[in-house]
């Protein structure tokens, strides 16, 4: 009987034990945990691509005039605008108009029939002139504005002919504008600078020369540094 109490009273002890082990860890306070690193939009603005520059400046000449009182309305025009353009002159081949004529068939018979077709189509003023590459052509006409050649080439074309046209050029001193355009601004149309079309729609906008690009960054340089 002593025996039995003994090992009960020993059992209970080890429930005992066994319980204070369990709620002993349980109530134990957790190990620390590093602090979380806190996420900002730094990461993000790490892998995002840089903002891009403001465009450089930029010079383009626009030319070419044959006329001087041309090249100064389009200056008139380009200050009015904001901006500064610099005049120069260039010797060059310049447009004088347009040159619209039909090839000449090769045999007797096919020229005979093409003559016919130019008579029928309305263009009996058609003689035969000297064309590109020294070939004899048939002519329709020369065109000092540039639409009234284009006009009289598609009324050709739609008669069936197999009409051309070709620029007119002579070389001759002529005036170009030189002008620093802004960060923000696109092509320019050189038709928005002359008051006349025929002569607007034979001009080009070209970089200008590196001569007048250095002197103008120069330039700018130079105003920044007054600022």
């Amino acid at each position: 009987m002593r025996n039995l109490k003994a090992i009960v009273f020993v059992l209970v002890l080890a429930n005992v034990g066994y319980y204070l082990y369990v709620h002993a860890f349980a109530l134990a306070p957790a190990a620390p945990q590093p602090p979380a690193a806190h996420v900002t939009g730094s990461l993000a603005l790490a892998d995002a691509p840089p903002p891009a520059p403001a465009n450089p400046l930029r010079c383009v000449s626009i030319g070419p005039f044959s006329e001087l009182g041309d090249s100064n309305r389009a200056q008139e025009t380009l200050r009015g605008g904001g901006y500064a353009p610099r005049q120069r002159t260039a010797v060059g081949a310049i447009q004088e108009g347009m040159f619209v004529y039909v090839p000449i068939p090769p045999t007797p018979a096919a020229a005979a029939m093409l003559r016919k077709m130019l008579k029928d189509a309305g263009f009996a003023d058609a003689p035969d002139v000297t064309g590109p590459n020294a070939a004899t052509v048939i002519s329709l006409g020369v065109f000092n504005d540039p639409k009234r050649g284009q006009t009289r080439l598609a009324l050709a074309q739609q008669a069936g002919l197999a009409a051309q046209s070709v620029g007119r050029r002579h070389v001759a001193t002529a005036y170009w504008l030189d002008v620093d355009l802004k960060p923000t601004d696109g092509p320019l149309n050189p038709a928005d600078l002359h008051t006349d079309a025929a002569h607007g729609a034979q001009l080009t906008v070209t970089e200008c020369p590196v001569t007048q690009t250095a002197a103008a960054a120069d330039a700018h340089s130079g105003a920044s540094v007054a600022r």
